[in-house]
């Protein structure tokens, strides 16, 4: 028996969605209160990155390798990249903009990164908009060195505003999305939406990173890398360490 299919459309980049049937489709409808379908993305299971959404339209939706040693990576449903990075510098930042009584609120959940580098007081907030290349050593095994290639400035949604324990919209004064938005709308491809972090890719496929792994940032950019550009990295630009490196930190 041969099951449905869809054309699904993320981000600008199309992917194959098999259908996996009435009763799981029929499950998740009776909880989320409106009807969906759960698709397993099919083909090749793969989609472009980044989408393309965030590249000019001079440009192809392209493959993105981490660096010229590594091959190019493609991601499946998630969102426009595989990884996601923020710092602990613009969690303070977002974290002071709520007002007092909800300053002691886990911030960073709302923003949801695979990678949130505790960078102290090396950096400030929102430096992280001009991060290009970073490396993560690994603490546990000295071999391990992971390329970490940033992509485009991260625009946010209105799920920041979501109260995540009782899945309503929160209090108008602790809605983060507003509060970013005052100051924070410099993605210019999308100059109505408040930016928090930066999508990323990174490498070599398998490698594991871990809570307390070393980062060091290689390459910096002295513009936005939003739109993407065929190559970001500005040329003969200069390299940049922390020192002391900063650990990842849970995000």
């Amino acid at each position: 028996m041969r099951a449905q299919t869809f054309q699904v459309s993320i981000f600008g980049t199309r992917a194959t969605g098999i259908d996996m049937g009435d009763v799981i489709s029929d499950y998740f409808s009776h909880h989320l209160k409106f009807r969906v379908r759960l698709l397993y993305i099919g083909g090749n299971g793969q989609r472009e990155i980044p989408g393309a959404a965030y590249m000019p339209k001079h440009y192809q939706a392209l493959s993105i390798s981490v660096n010229d040693k590594l091959q190019p990576q493609r991601l499946r449903f998630a969102d426009a990249a595989p990884l996601l990075i923020t710092s602990s510098a613009s969690e303070e930042d977002a974290r002071r903009r709520l007002p007092a009584v909800a300053q002691g609120e886990d911030v960073i959940i709302r923003f949801r990164p695979n990678v949130h580098v505790d960078v102290g007081e090396e950096q400030e907030p929102y430096e992280e908009d001009g991060w290009s290349m970073l490396v993560i050593r690994s603490q546990s095994d000295p071999e391990q060195e992971v390329s970490v290639r940033c992509l485009a400035r991260t625009v946010r949604c209105l799920s920041l505003n979501v109260d995540l324990a009782k899945g309503g919209m929160i209090a108008t004064n602790r809605q983060l999305y507003g509060l970013l938005a005052k100051d924070r709308r410099v993605n210019d491809k999308f100059p109505n939406k408040p930016v928090f972090g930066q999508y990323a890719c990174a490498g070599p496929s398998g490698a594991v990173l871990r809570v307390g792994d070393e980062v060091e940032i290689t390459e910096r950019i002295s513009r936005a890398n939003t739109p993407m550009s065929a190559s970001p990295i500005t040329p003969n630009g200069p390299v940049t360490p922390i020192t002391p490196y900063g650990p990842i930190t849970p995000g």
